[in-house]
């Protein structure tokens, strides 16, 4: 008698466990489809552990800052690499203005989107996530407006990324509100 109570109550925690990973996938599937990018923001909230616990598309949307957060900074760490072995003063101009923009996003722009967020003060937050978007967009295209040359950005893939995860950021804020 024990083996089958014991048994019921573990198909019954299974049955519950799938019906919430479930809803997970659906709740993501659904916040995502808001995006243009569907299959990045699909891909990233999948890979972030903490997206399984999301009971809403606001806390969706404060992992995707998070994960917006994590790729500006990745990208600063490169524009400061890339600044200690540069020769060129035009190259220098621009990565300058990237450490710039990126330092700006990282340390006032996205903080200040999750407490805006955070606070439901969402038009704010949308601003304050588009901002970030804009100066990497303004990093990228600084490679081939700066200077006489026309050059190509040694950091296209890691803006592209920061812009990509930005919109979806910006994209689910809007379905906030």
């Amino acid at each position: 008698m024990n083996s089958i109570v014991s048994w019921a109550a573990i198909l019954t925690l299974f049955l519950l466990n799938q019906s919430l990973s479930e809803v997970g996938a659906d709740l993501i599937s659904d916040s995502c489809a808001k995006t243009r990018n569907n299959d990045l923001c699909v891909t990233s909230l999948r890979s972030d552990p903490r997206s399984a616990s999301a009971t809403d598309t606001k806390g969706l949307t404060r992992i995707i800052y998070d994960l917006v957060l994590s790729s500006a900074t990745d990208t600063l760490a490169q524009v400061k690499t890339l600044l200690n072995g540069a020769t060129d003063p035009t190259l220098i101009n621009s990565l300058n203005l990237c450490s710039d923009g990126y330092t700006s996003t990282i340390f006032d722009k996205i903080p200040n989107a999750l407490k805006n967020l955070d606070s439901n003060v969402i038009v704010t937050a949308a601003s304050l996530i588009s901002d970030g978007m804009f100066q990497a967009q303004i990093c990228e295209k600084s490679f081939s407006s700066i200077g006489p040359e026309i050059r190509t950005s040694p950091i296209t893939d890691k803006n592209t990324k920061v812009i990509d995860l930005s919109d979806i950021a910006l994209r689910l804020t809007a379905s906030l509100g």
